[in-house]
Formats: structure tokens, C-alpha cells, sequence
């Protein structure tokens, strides 16, 4: 932020295990307000026009050798003291990493621009209409999910393959599969995609297994998969986003051609804007979700030393240190009661849900970052005063009924079926290909730039955002009708099945917390 000038930047605090994060001025120094503004937008127009060429040319290409090395290096044949050497340098990879999410995170801002020019020339019934010119460019999230889909069709083709996945509990597919010839074909191309497309995990966390390491999610997913149509199919869904990106250029370019400058002005930024979508998923897939894939490498080794010499009890609670503490547990330091008092505290609090927001919001600021990153992250909305009504953001545009899942974690995702709506926290790379079994998806958190509302534009479905009490107030099996361009998720009954049909009644208060005006937002840790 303060390399481009930016008066704005970003505050985090752990509160009870939670990371909460602001947007706050940062120290003007010498500047007065009104040159540090001068300075930064100097530095926006020279540098966000070059964003998507600096990373496919300059940033991605720098950072690969400390992606590729560490998946081919032998950890167990290091000494501590190497190990050690080699965490660091890993570390001080992973810090140059993430400078460059820094810079890139800067895209948004030209997304926003782009957004409100075409909302102000073309005040289009909904205002979520500019970020699908935004849409339908080639993403590693998108071929990821074609790869899944590719595995899907696969196991349909073959009566013993779709016997597996019908019949058994996700644990004990692969075993199944080793046990014949085509079982044991088809795990040669499932583990050739997890090498490519399995190094993430839910939020990215350090303490969750991969996909390689765990491979239960993805075999979910194609749990879900299998009972899709070919009408499903992703590539069908991408060429549909494909033309309606077009078709709303070529519209926009029409009613613009009698005025040049204008026109201009919309073209210069739409190709400001214009690798929005690619940046952020791509870099996710390299940095959040590879880089920090590899960086759980020789921390594992670690842990299976320590385990070993009865530093810790078992090998992942290396994850229950600081990095600062690895040297003294190798050098036999007894972390034990540590490791103890931590898991229980993280166990406690994990049961509490937290505030959305602490403090006063800050003072509105006219800065292009911070209003980027409110569509974003989202402002929270007016609540509603009906029980039946849920206010939230909307994101992507449409109406839909359907049937309640809630997922809270990956792990869940095979209970949807074709045509549920989708209520989630919030949404990562990851989770992309669940969007292709949903009819919306309802999401606590989030703006019209989150990676969930990116996601369901993509997917042409409807999408609410930021109701902050989704995943409390709905459950599996109620009915409900989400309106992807008002906002609005309505309660259309509360019936629902589990072990027995019940009612399902709630009161219509809400915490005290979640009435007022706040601008600090609750995160995973690693966001």
C-alpha cells in the first residue's frame, strides 16, 4: 500500500482466534492528505494498466521456481538444522509472494471504476449488469473444475466405476478402486489431477490437508458429479458467459459510437479492468493455494521428528506452534502442555460465533482502494424486520425457489443435490466447482466482488451476499426464494426433513451486534 502511494491501508487483529480486518490511513509523514491523494492516483494510472501484464510476464514467472522446487525436494533426507534453513527461505519466498497478492489485490480498484462508469452511462436495471462484461475468460478455477468434470463423465461411462462412487462411503472408494484394473486406471488420472489441481484445501490454512493429502473432498465432489446431466457440463455454462460478456460490449460500444471521447474513456477502462477475473483467480491457484501447499512440506517433516521424540503427541499438532518455537522443539523443548492449552482454547472458541465487527467505523474516505474493497467485502445491509426475510446484497441477478443445503466446509459438499440452493459462510477458489450442482447461493459475507458473487456471475445463477445470519438462521430442507437482484431471501417454509419432518421455528430478534453500521469484517485467517 505505501509502495503505491495508497493513504489507505490494512489493520488486522487475532481477537479469540479470529482475525478481524480494516481498512484504516496509513501515516502521511511530510504529505498533506490532499499530496499523498495526488501521488497515489499518479501512481494508479501508471500502474493498473500494466497489472495484467506484470503478473503474466514479470510476477508469475519470478515466483514459480519457489513453487516447482519444494515439490520435488526430499525433506526427510535434511538434517534439523537444514530443515530449519530451508523453512526459512521458504518463508522469505512466501513473503515475496505475497507481496506481489499486495499489488495485485489493486485490480479491484479498476473493476470499481470500470463498474461505476458503466452504471453511470447505462443505469442498468442491475447494477451487478457491468461486472459480467467482466466475465467468461479463461481461469485455472475453470479448468480445475472442467478436470473434475472430465473424472465425472468418466466414472458414468463405466457401470464398476459408478457402482463405487453410488455404493460406498467416501473412505472407502480408493480402497475399492485398487481392487480392479479399471478402479486402479482411473486412480492413475485422479491422482495426475490432484498433482496439478490438489494443492488446496478449504480457506488455505496451514493446519488443513490438502487435496493430495486428503483427497475426501474432491472424491465428494464427484459424489455430486456423477448425478449431474451433460447439460451440466462447464464448458456449456462458460460459452453461455462467454456470449452474454459480448453481447453487452457490443450494446454498450453501439450506444456509445456517436460519442468518441466517451467511448474512450469506457474502452480505456474496461481494458484496465479487463484481467479482473483472471488475477484473481489465478493468483489464488498459485499463491494462496500452492504456495501455501508447499509451505506445509517441511513444516509435516517437522512434526513427524517432534512426534517422534515425544515433543508434541502427535505429528499435526506441530500446527499448534509458532514458527519461532520449531528450533527449540527440535532441540527437545517439551511443548506438550502447550500444544494442550492452545487446541483446548481454539476448541473453545470455535464454538462461539463471533461479532462481526468491533469498534467504530472509520470515517468515509473518498480513496478508489477502500470503495473497491467494500464491493468486495461488502457493507453490511439495512436488516430486515421480518422473520421471513433475510437482507442481504444482491450480487448476481435472477430469481430462484429451492431447497436448503447449508455448507460449511468443503467436506459437506456432496450432500447437494441438482437445483439446492447453496447457503454458505463465504466461498474460495475451491469451491468453485459446487456452483455447477446449485441453483443460488446465499452467502454470510461478501460484496459484489467477492470470489462468490465472481463465481455465480460466471454460472449465470442467482446470488445474495452479505446476509450475515444465513448460515444461523436457515437449514437443509427449508424452502426458500432468492432474489439475486434485490438482495432478498425470503423463508417460504419452514419444513424440512432429518431424522423425521418437523417444524423449524425461529424468533425474528437479532443480536444487538448485527444492527449496527459496521466496516470491519470477520475473515479466515489466511484471507
Amino acid at each position: 500500500m505505501l509502495e503505491f502511494a495508497s493513504p489507505m491501508g490494512f489493520a488486522m487483529q487475532a481477537v479469540n482466534y479470529y482475525c478481524y480486518v480494516a481498512i484504516v490511513p496509513l501515516p502521511l509523514g511530510d504529505e498533506s492528505i490532499e499530496d499523498r491523494m495526488s501521488r497515489h492516483q499518479d501512481t494508479m494510472h501508471q500502474v493498473l494498466p500494466q497489472l495484467g501484464d506484470l503478473w503474466e510476464n514479470q510476477w508469475l514467472p519470478g515466483m514459480m521456481p519457489g513453487l516447482d522446487a519444494p515439490r520435488a525436494r526430499d525433506y526427510s533426507s535434511l538434517s534439523d538444522s537444514e530443515l530449519l534453513g530451508t523453512l526459512k527461505s521458504m518463508r522469505e519466498e512466501f513473503t515475496d509472494r505475497y507481496t506481489v497478492h499486495g499489488k495485485i489485490n489493486f485490480v479491484i480498484v479498476s473493476a470499481s471504476m470500470y463498474a461505476d462508469l458503466y452504471n453511470e452511462l447505462f443505469t442498468p436495471e442491475d447494477p451487478t449488469e457491468p461486472y459480467e462484461t467482466l466475465q467468461g475468460f479463461p481461469t485455472r478455477s475453470l479448468a480445475a473444475g472442467r478436470g473434475l468434470w472430465k473424472l465425472s463423465r468418466q466414472i458414468r461411462s463405466s457401470n464398476a466405476l459408478s457402482q463405487v462412487f453410488n455404493e460406498s462411503d467416501v473412505s472407502e472408494i480408493v480402497p475399492r478402486l485398487e481392487q480392479t484394473d479399471d478402479g486402479r486406471a482411473f486412480l492413475t488420472d485422479f491422482r495426475a489431477y490432484l498433482e496439478e489441481f490438489g494443492w488446496r484445501s478449504d480457506v488455505f490454512e496451514f493446519a488443513d490437508p490438502t487435496w493430495r493429502e486428503d483427497p475426501t473432498i474432491p472424491l465428494n465432489t464427484l459424489q455430486g458429479y456423477i448425478r449431474l446431466g451433460d447439460d451440466s457440463d462447464p464448458d456449456a455454462r462458460h460459452a453461455e458467459t462467454v456470449d452474454r460478456k459480448d453481447q453487452l460490449l457490443e450494446r454498450a460500444r453501439e450506444r456509445l459510437a456517436g460519442d468518441p471521447e466517451t467511448l474512450g474513456k469506457f474502452n480505456a477502462l474496461y481494458d484496465m479492468a479487463r484481467p479482473y477475473l483472471e488475477l484473481t483467480e489465478n493468483h489464488n491457484f498459485y499463491i494462496d493455494q500452492i504456495g501455501n501447499g508447499v509451505m506445509r512440506l517441511p513444516v509435516l517433516e517437522i512434526g513427524c521428528r517432534l512426534a517422534e521424540r515425544g515433543t508434541v503427541p502427535r505429528s499435526e499438532d506441530v500446527f499448534m506452534l509458532y514458527i519461532e518455537e520449531l528450533g527449540a522443539a527440535l532441540g527437545g523443548q517439551d511443548f506438550n502442555s502447550t500444544v494442550a492449552q492452545r487446541r483446548s482454547e481454539l476448541e473453545h472458541w470455535a464454538q462461539i460465533i463471533p461479532v462481526p465487527a468491533i469498534g467504530e467505523p472509520p470515517e468515509h474516505s473518498d480513496d478508489p482502494m477502500s470503495a473497491g474493497f467494500e464491493k468486495m467485502f461488502g457493507a453490511p445491509p439495512e436488516p430486515s424486520r421480518d422473520p421471513d426475510v433475510l437482507q442481504g446484497i444482491g450480487a448476481s441477478a435472477g430469481g430462484v425457489q429451492g431447497t436448503v443445503k447449508v455448507v460449511k466446509n468443503l467436506s459437506e459438499g456432496s450432500k447437494l443435490r441438482q437445483g439446492d440452493i447453496m447457503v454458505c459462510e463465504m466461498t474460495m477458489p475451491p469451491w468453485t466447482p459446487l456452483f455447477a450442482t446449485v441453483s443460488a447461493v446465499v452467502a454470510d459475507t461478501g460484496g459484489v466482488l467477492s470470489h462468490c458473487a465472481i463465481v455465480s456471475r460466471e454460472y449465470r445463477m442467482p446470488c445474495v451476499v452479505g446476509t450475515q445470519v444465513g448460515t444461523a438462521l436457515l437449514q437443509d430442507g427449508m424452502k426458500i426464494t432468492v432474489d439475486g437482484s434485490t438482495g432478498i431471501v425470503r423463508i417460504d417454509s419452514r419444513w424440512f426433513t432429518g431424522a423425521g419432518s418437523r417444524v423449524c421455528t425461529f424468533y425474528g430478534a437479532r443480536p444487538s451486534s448485527l444492527d449496527k453500521h459496521v466496516t470491519v469484517r470477520t475473515m479466515p485467517l489466511s484471507v
